[in-house]
């Protein structure tokens, strides 16, 4: 009996060490990349590139456990709402215009915790996560989202929506797998009794 007991534990183990392994996602389009490692860094870059070159823009966005990085490229014709919505979450008070360059660095106690510029063409920002607080580094973050769809074109509500689903259903599907295969061992060692 122990060894039956034995035999059944290890065909188990063996069963969903096989058939967990899932086989890599192939990307949506050649244009979008995202990565994440063990080192809680992730990084996510969209390129659209077009035959009307307004459309044609690139924003990457680079973040780990110590820095915050956004770095765009676009369309003159889309500085202008950009340079709304940062006025709209950053302020005035720390916005130095330079000819075409607008800046908003905020620091404290010396340390320098945002640096965001604005030309007529490029949008960086970076934040300092050692200095700056949580909630600091979050409402950046979201603004770099609120940044990235309006100068993309995309919503990145829908886009994690659509990948949570489609994540889901992956997995309800790897799950009846492996139930399956839970009873078809189940039915072979009763065969073998």
């Amino acid at each position: 009996m122990k060894h039956l007991i034995l035999k059944s534990a290890i065909c188990l183990f063996l069963s969903n060490s096989l058939f967990s392994q899932i086989p890599p996602k192939t990307p949506k389009t050649p244009q979008t990349t995202s990565s994440s490692s063990t080192t809680k860094s992730s990084s996510y870059s969209v390129t659209y590139d077009t035959v009307d070159s307004e459309d044609n823009s690139s924003v990457s966005i680079k973040r780990n456990d110590n820095v915050y990085k956004f770095t765009a490229r676009f369309h003159e014709s889309k500085t202008g709402s950009l340079k709304k919505i940062l006025v709209d979450r950053l302020g005035n008070d720390n916005l130095i215009v330079s000819n075409d360059r607008y800046s908003w660095i905020k620091k404290e106690n010396g340390d320098k915790l945002y640096d965001c510029k604005l030309t007529e063409d490029t949008l960086k920002i970076y934040v300092d996560k050692e200095f700056a607080n949580t909630t600091l580094v979050e409402m950046i973050e979201g603004l770099g989202l609120t940044l990235k769809d309006a100068i993309s074109g995309t919503n990145s509500k829908e886009e994690a929506r659509k990948n949570a689903e489609s994540e889901l259903k992956s997995a309800e599907r790897e799950l009846a797998r492996a139930k399956r295969e839970l009873e078809r061992i189940k039915k072979e060692i009763k065969r073998n009794n």
